[in-house]
């Protein structure tokens, strides 16, 4: 009967042990995966970060309020200055 009792608590220690090794594997493909997402993800936060620049340069600016409103840059003769 102890012969039993010690080959059950072997076996069960050895599958203890393979299932830790399987959740270790598990944990590290997780971790790897989580790692390539934060990778992306800080990648498009780089590309939006450049793209806000971008679009809020006054080259940029000007551009767009012509093409989509027409408006045209003020003309220096055509300000005309109000006091009071």
């Amino acid at each position: 009967m102890p012969i039993f009792r010690i080959m059950f608590l072997i076996a069960l220690f050895a599958f203890c042990v393979m299932w830790i090794r399987i959740e270790v594997n598990r944990s590290g493909r997780e971790i790897g995966r989580l790692q390539n997402e934060v990778e992306v993800k800080e990648a498009r936060n780089q590309y939006l970060n450049l793209e806000i620049l971008r679009l809020s340069s006054p080259e940029t600016i000007t551009q767009q309020a012509h093409e989509k409103f027409g408006f045209e840059p003020i003309k220096p003769h055509r300000v005309v200055v109000l006091n009071k």
